[in-house]
């Protein structure tokens, strides 16, 4: 019976699924460089270790997380800025210590306080979820380490810490604060090759589209008041457009005389002026339409827009609101272009290589991407064998046992291999998801949903940089890419979640 209350909790399928990923992951660092794949199975020990480490400080009482988050969230915020002063730097990136044959990254550290912090906080007693205080304190915690990461810079790190955001959703924050970073990243990428203005105006187009689809197809009031709200925000929108076109012609144009994507000034203007006057036209009179025939009768309605009324009314809010994220989203776009110009040479060309190609720049930042997806390539539908990789022996692949160690799996499993590999990753991740939904306890749901995003998007962005779909940044592949702190911090984050599971587990007894 004892025995039995004991195993309750420990979630085997997690833990023999997390043990085959590291297995396999040192078998390819191995394949790539024997003597990193010897000193990845050290590191392992060292993850091992941790493991034990965390098991036996967590015995120690039964919210320990929880206790000490704050303490671990400090510690962590104390090593990005000593990171920051007395670390090496490495690609561009002063983000690492060094030990001697050893080196140690905190934004790794940061990952996991973070998540105990956040989970801390937003599970307290006191916490309403969604109020104004609630959301700018936990955006404030989580601003703070990816401002001191910025300053490394380390934007790959960057977009891994957007995970929070989505436990954040999982909780009871609002979807905008999914949508607007995806928005923007997307913005701020594809402003600096193609004109601003032109893509501002396009979302805008699209998003009263939507809105009037809304109105013409829906009976509920309150989603008739939120879509006329919308349509409300986005005249604004549309007139703060029209006014920086008028006052600032040159932002937001692609001005490089080497770019095929020159505009010239004229045609930009004419097209803002014209597509934003059919925007607020849709959006007036669809508006218009909704307050005088739908909510007329309505104590709320916005027809009454100078009574008292009005200004408790859920349309001007959503207006507001709209207009506002909108406005943050332009100024994100327009401003690319001039942060571009001052991200170092090597960076550049990471980003123009997803539009422009890898051979255009095949001996510099589309090398690595180049023989890469040869290596991938060349694997076929069954691989050539473990350690029989040709592209790989002759070294051809910088950073294969790191960043790009995918394509090692991709040449010498191929194409069968590749994807059972991505098959079992996502149930690895589901698995974590499906864990974490069962969470009786507010933190442990929360710090569950922040590993399995974690996971998701090293695993995502990863894949998708070294087959070219998206800009390479420094992301590792977990439990696959060679580096001592990744590893155990992947290990760290995994058993953290697994005795906040088995604690959760055995309150239900």
């Amino acid at each position: 019976m004892n025995q039995s209350r004991t195993n309750k909790g420990i979630d085997w399928p997690l833990i023999i699924m997390c043990l085959l990923l590291i297995v396999f992951g040192i078998m390819n660092v191995y394949s790539v460089e024997p003597d990193k794949g010897i000193r990845q199975l050290i590191f392992f020990g060292v993850g091992l270790a941790a493991v034990i480490g965390l098991i036996s400080v967590s015995s120690t009482s039964p919210n320990f997380f929880e206790v000490y988050s704050p303490f671990f969230y400090i510690f962590s915020l104390i090593l990005l800025v000593a990171v920051l002063i007395f670390g090496k730097e490495i690609n561009g990136a002063k983000a690492w210590f060094n030990f001697g044959p050893f080196s140690f990254q905190p934004v790794e550290v940061a990952k996991i306080a973070t998540g105990l912090f956040l989970a801390n906080y937003i599970s307290s007693p006191s916490i309403e979820m969604g109020t104004r205080k609630t959301v700018l304190t936990a955006f404030t915690i989580l601003a703070i380490p990816i401002l001191l990461i910025m300053l490394q810079p380390d934007l790959g790190s960057v977009l891994v810490f957007s995970a929070f955001i989505i436990a954040l959703y999982r909780e009871g924050f609002s979807a905008w604060f999914v949508f607007i970073p995806v928005l923007g990243g997307a913005l701020f990428v594809f402003s600096i090759t193609h004109p601003a203005y032109y893509l501002l105006v396009g979302i805008g187009l699209i998003t009263v589209l939507i809105a009037l689809f809304i109105i013409g197809f829906t009976y509920n009031r309150d989603l008739l008041k939120t879509a006329m709200g919308i349509q409300l925000g986005m005249i604004g929108y549309f007139l703060v457009m029209m006014a920086m076109m008028y006052f600032f012609p040159e932002m937001g144009a692609v001005e490089d005389e080497n770019s095929k994507q020159f505009v010239f000034h004229e045609l930009l203007a004419f097209d803002v002026y014209f597509y934003s006057i059919i925007g607020i036209a849709i959006a007036l009179i669809s508006a218009l339409s909704v307050s005088y025939f739908i909510l007329k009768d309505n104590n709320e309605s916005p027809y009454k827009m100078f009574t008292p009324e009005f200004g408790s009314n859920r349309s001007l809010e959503t207006g507001l609101l709209t207009f506002v994220v909108f406005i943050i989203v332009g100024m994100v776009s327009i401003s690319s272009t001039a942060i571009y110009a001052k991200l170092p040479q090597h960076q550049q060309e990471r980003v123009m290589v997803l539009f422009e190609g890898e051979k255009k720049y095949r001996d510099t930042s589309g090398y690595n991407l180049l023989y890469s997806k040869t290596a991938i390539g060349s694997g076929d539908l069954m691989g050539k064998g473990y350690l029989q990789g040709t592209v790989k022996i002759g070294k051809f692949v910088p950073e294969q046992s790191t960043d790009y160690i995918f394509c090692t799996v991709g040449e010498e499993w191929g194409f069968v291999g590749s994807s059972l590999l991505v098959i079992f990753y996502g149930l690895f991740i589901m698995r974590i998801y499906y864990l974490a939904e069962q969470q009786r306890e507010r933190f442990s749901r929360f710090f569950g949903y922040s590993v399995g995003t974690i996971f998701l998007l090293h695993f995502f962005i990863n894949i998708a940089m070294v087959m070219g779909l998206f800009p390479t940044v420094g992301i590792p592949l977990p439990f696959f890419s060679y580096g001592g702190s990744s590893l155990v911090s992947f290990i760290s984050l995994v058993a953290i979640f697994l005795i906040l599971n088995y604690k959760d587990r055995q309150r239900l007894i």
